[in-house]
C-alpha cells in the first residue's frame, strides 16, 4: 500500500529538503521510490537515510509538490536527520538496498525508530482533493493540459463543498501554478 509522506533528508553538509513522496508502506521495510535527478535522491544515495513523515497538514504537501520549501523541524532521534514539527507521526529508515535503475530508483529501507506528535486526524474529502492537486501538478510537463484542467475544476468543487482555511490556500497556491506552467506550455501540448 502506497501512503502519502513527506521526506526530510540531509545533503552532506547538512541542508534540509523536504520533499512529498508516496512511500510503499510495511511494518518494518518502507520503499522509497524517487526519481534519479531529484534532491531527495542524490541525499538518501549520499547519507543512506531518511525520516518518513505522516502528517495532516495539506499545505506542506503542496508547497513541496511546486518548489522548494522550508518548514519548522527538529533533530530525529537515530538518524541523521529531521522531523517535521507538523508531522503526526514518523519513521527514521536506513537504507538497505538502492536500486538505481533509470528512471526511478527503488530504495529498501528499514525502519530505526518511530515517533508519534499528535494524533493523526485523517483527510478529509478537500484535503484528498489538495492530495491529488499537488499530484497533478508535479505532472504538467506529462499529462494533456485539458485533462489537467479538468481535474483541477472538479477538485476545486471538493475543496469549496469541505475545505478550512489552510486547505483553501493549498488549492489556490497549486491552481495559480499549474495556469503559470501551462501558460508556459507549447500550444501543440497544451491541447
Amino acid at each position: 500500500m502506497i501512503i502519502e509522506s513527506i521526506l526530510t533528508t540531509l545533503d552532506e553538509q547538512g541542508r534540509v529538503n523536504i520533499a512529498p513522496m508516496g512511500v510503499d508502506w510495511g511494518d518494518d521495510v518502507l520503499v522509497i521510490k524517487p526519481f534519479l535527478e531529484t534532491t531527495t535522491f542524490r541525499n538518501v544515495r549520499a547519507t543512506r537515510v531518511a525520516v518518513i513523515n505522516l502528517t495532516d497538514d495539506v499545505l506542506i504537501f503542496a508547497r513541496t509538490a511546486i518548489a522548494a520549501a522550508a518548514f519548522p523541524t527538529h533533530p530525529a532521534a537515530h538518524v541523521t536527520g529531521v522531523v517535521l514539527d507538523a508531522a503526526c507521526s514518523w519513521r527514521e529508515v536506513e537504507v538497505v538496498s538502492i536500486d538505481d535503475t533509470p528512471p526511478r530508483s527503488r530504495i529498501e529501507t528499514r525502519v530505526v525508530h518511530h515517533g508519534t506528535q499528535r494524533e493523526f486526524l485523517g483527510f478529509n474529502r478537500a484535503r484528498n482533493a489538495v492530495l491529488e492537486a499537488a499530484i497533478l501538478s508535479t505532472r504538467t510537463h506529462l499529462l494533456p493540459a485539458d485533462e489537467i484542467l479538468g481535474d483541477f475544476r472538479r477538485l476545486q468543487v471538493i475543496v469549496d463543498k469541505t475545505a478550512g482555511p489552510r486547505e483553501h490556500e493549498a488549492m489556490a497556491l497549486l491552481t495559480d501554478y499549474v495556469r503559470e506552467k501551462l501558460r508556459a506550455v507549447p500550444s501543440s501540448r497544451a491541447s
